[in-house]
Protein backbone atom coordinates (compact mmCIF):
# COMPACT_ATOMS: atom_id res chain seq x y z
CA UNK A 1 0.00 0.00 0.00
CA UNK A 2 1.47 3.20 -0.79
CA UNK A 3 2.57 5.46 2.02
CA UNK A 4 0.59 8.98 1.64
CA UNK A 5 1.98 11.92 2.77
CA UNK A 6 0.19 13.69 5.74
CA UNK A 7 0.91 17.46 4.20
CA UNK A 8 -0.85 16.29 1.11
CA UNK A 9 -4.78 17.26 0.23
CA UNK A 10 -7.56 14.70 1.43
CA UNK A 11 -8.92 13.12 -1.74
CA UNK A 12 -13.05 13.42 -2.00
CA UNK A 13 -14.46 10.39 -0.57
CA UNK A 14 -17.08 10.42 -3.99
CA UNK A 15 -13.78 10.20 -6.24
CA UNK A 16 -12.14 7.44 -4.25
CA UNK A 17 -14.96 5.47 -4.22
CA UNK A 18 -15.85 6.21 -8.06
CA UNK A 19 -11.98 4.88 -8.67
CA UNK A 20 -12.49 1.36 -6.71
CA UNK A 21 -15.63 1.08 -8.82
CA UNK A 22 -14.29 1.52 -11.62
CA UNK A 23 -10.72 -1.00 -10.79
CA UNK A 24 -13.60 -3.25 -9.61
CA UNK A 25 -15.52 -3.41 -13.24
CA UNK A 26 -11.88 -3.99 -15.13
CA UNK A 27 -11.27 -7.13 -12.76
CA UNK A 28 -14.34 -8.42 -13.34
CA UNK A 29 -14.14 -7.83 -17.23
CA UNK A 30 -10.53 -9.11 -16.60
CA UNK A 31 -11.86 -12.40 -14.70
CA UNK A 32 -14.81 -13.12 -17.41
CA UNK A 33 -12.51 -12.88 -20.77
CA UNK A 34 -10.03 -15.28 -18.80
CA UNK A 35 -12.88 -17.96 -17.39
CA UNK A 36 -14.19 -17.58 -21.64
CA UNK A 37 -10.42 -18.34 -22.35
CA UNK A 38 -10.16 -21.19 -20.02
CA UNK A 39 -13.79 -22.69 -20.97
CA UNK A 40 -13.32 -26.01 -22.53
CA UNK A 41 -16.23 -25.44 -25.02
CA UNK A 42 -15.02 -22.35 -26.46
CA UNK A 43 -11.59 -23.42 -26.68
CA UNK A 44 -12.79 -26.25 -29.03
CA UNK A 45 -15.03 -24.12 -30.81
CA UNK A 46 -12.04 -21.68 -31.44
CA UNK A 47 -9.60 -24.63 -32.42
CA UNK A 48 -12.62 -25.84 -34.79
CA UNK A 49 -12.64 -22.34 -36.17
CA UNK A 50 -8.98 -22.56 -37.16
CA UNK A 51 -9.38 -25.53 -38.59
CA UNK A 52 -12.13 -24.67 -40.75
CA UNK A 53 -9.89 -21.94 -42.13
CA UNK A 54 -7.42 -24.08 -42.88
CA UNK A 55 -9.63 -26.42 -44.24
CA UNK A 56 -11.14 -23.40 -46.55
CA UNK A 57 -7.96 -22.00 -47.77
CA UNK A 58 -6.62 -25.96 -48.53
CA UNK A 59 -9.71 -26.43 -50.47
CA UNK A 60 -9.12 -23.04 -52.38
CA UNK A 61 -6.22 -24.00 -53.14
CA UNK A 62 -7.04 -27.83 -54.12
CA UNK A 63 -9.72 -25.89 -56.71
CA UNK A 64 -7.18 -23.32 -58.21
CA UNK A 65 -4.47 -26.57 -58.58
CA UNK A 66 -8.19 -28.65 -60.68
CA UNK A 67 -8.93 -25.58 -62.21
CA UNK A 68 -5.76 -24.75 -63.71
CA UNK A 69 -5.55 -20.72 -62.35
CA UNK A 70 -2.41 -19.18 -62.18
CA UNK A 71 -3.71 -16.31 -59.84
CA UNK A 72 -3.40 -17.01 -56.42
CA UNK A 73 -5.62 -14.46 -54.23
CA UNK A 74 -3.43 -13.25 -51.16
CA UNK A 75 -4.08 -11.65 -48.45
CA UNK A 76 -6.20 -8.44 -47.59
CA UNK A 77 -5.65 -5.59 -46.07
CA UNK A 78 -7.36 -1.99 -44.73
CA UNK A 79 -5.40 1.20 -46.00
CA UNK A 80 -5.43 4.43 -43.34
CA UNK A 81 -7.12 7.10 -44.62
CA UNK A 82 -5.00 10.21 -45.66
CA UNK A 83 -4.19 12.24 -42.68
CA UNK A 84 -7.31 14.55 -42.05
CA UNK A 85 -9.76 13.19 -44.68
CA UNK A 86 -13.27 11.73 -43.54
CA UNK A 87 -14.96 8.49 -44.13
CA UNK A 88 -18.09 7.46 -44.04
CA UNK A 89 -19.41 3.71 -42.31
CA UNK A 90 -18.80 1.43 -45.02
CA UNK A 91 -16.22 3.83 -47.15
CA UNK A 92 -12.77 2.05 -46.07
CA UNK A 93 -10.17 0.91 -48.80
CA UNK A 94 -9.20 -2.57 -48.89
CA UNK A 95 -6.27 -3.55 -51.18
CA UNK A 96 -6.15 -7.06 -51.72
CA UNK A 97 -2.61 -8.68 -53.16
CA UNK A 98 -2.47 -11.27 -55.63
CA UNK A 99 0.34 -13.41 -57.04
CA UNK A 100 1.06 -15.33 -60.37
CA UNK A 101 1.16 -19.20 -59.26
CA UNK A 102 3.40 -21.72 -61.61
CA UNK A 103 1.42 -24.35 -63.24
CA UNK A 104 1.81 -27.87 -61.14
CA UNK A 105 4.13 -30.15 -61.97
CA UNK A 106 2.75 -33.22 -63.79
CA UNK A 107 4.42 -35.22 -60.71
CA UNK A 108 2.70 -33.18 -58.17
CA UNK A 109 -0.46 -33.80 -59.96
CA UNK A 110 0.48 -37.84 -60.18
CA UNK A 111 1.10 -37.81 -56.30
CA UNK A 112 -2.45 -35.62 -55.43
CA UNK A 113 -4.23 -38.31 -57.74
CA UNK A 114 -2.46 -41.77 -56.37
CA UNK A 115 -2.97 -39.56 -52.30
CA UNK A 116 -6.90 -39.66 -53.36
CA UNK A 117 -7.13 -43.20 -54.94
CA UNK A 118 -5.45 -44.71 -51.71
CA UNK A 119 -8.03 -42.38 -49.25
CA UNK A 120 -10.91 -43.43 -51.08
CA UNK A 121 -9.42 -47.33 -50.65
CA UNK A 122 -9.24 -46.94 -46.87
CA UNK A 123 -12.52 -45.27 -46.75
CA UNK A 124 -14.00 -48.22 -48.95
CA UNK A 125 -12.03 -50.68 -46.86
CA UNK A 126 -13.28 -49.74 -43.58
CA UNK A 127 -16.54 -48.95 -44.66
CA UNK A 128 -16.81 -52.57 -45.58
CA UNK A 129 -15.11 -53.70 -42.72
CA UNK A 130 -17.91 -52.12 -40.53
CA UNK A 131 -20.45 -53.69 -42.19
CA UNK A 132 -19.21 -57.16 -41.46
Amino acid sequence: MQGRDPASPQRDPAAVQAEIEQVQQRLAASIDALADRANPKNAARRGLDRVRQAGGHLAEEARALLAGDPVRRGSSRLVPPDEGAVLVSGEDEVVTEYELRQPPSPVLLIGVGVGVAVAVGVLVALRRRRRR
